[in-house]
């Protein structure tokens, strides 16, 4: 009965997952201004990897010429076909709307496109400066097997 059950074992094939991970920078920018009253978009087009789960890693920090933290409303928008940040008959799609100072955020991402980044530093008399990192990850688990031998 103890051969039958290790010759049974033997014959079980060995199955092994691997995270596959691709990454891709976007957008990586250290001090980039932003003007008193004034509002910023940035369109950037994002291709996501086939297959994969897809994320879009944010990260950005604003402060003034100082040095001193500061905040600026943040969006992020998915739009819808159009090249641009200029809205098109489809409304965008909202992914962030907020005030940042030093924020990271991690979205997930369904499709390739344009999307943009819009800084409203509108209701403040400060320029602002933002150092921003942005990054597509996609990731899935590859699988393999691995026949256990018998060396009798």
């Amino acid at each position: 009965m103890l051969i039958v059950g290790l010759v049974t074992y033997a014959s079980i094939p060995s199955v092994h997952t691997t995270p596959v991970v691709n990454s891709q920078n976007v957008w990586v920018q250290n001090g980039f201004p932003i003007q008193a009253s004034s509002l910023v978009e940035q369109p950037k087009n994002i291709t996501i990897f086939s297959g994969m789960n897809n994320r879009l890693k944010v990260n950005l920090t604003v402060s003034e010429p100082r040095g001193t933290a500061s905040s600026v409303h943040f969006e992020l928008l998915g739009m819808n076909k159009s090249q641009s940040c200029s809205p098109s008959s489809r409304p965008p799609i909202v992914l962030i709307d907020q005030f940042v100072t030093n924020q990271s955020f991690n979205i997930p991402l369904n499709a390739t496109g344009t999307y943009c980044f819009v800084f409203d530093n509108q209701s403040s008399q400060t320029l602002k400066n933002i150092e921003g990192a942005v990054s597509v990850f996609g990731q899935t688990t590859g699988t393999t097997n691995a026949k256990v031998r018998n060396h009798s």
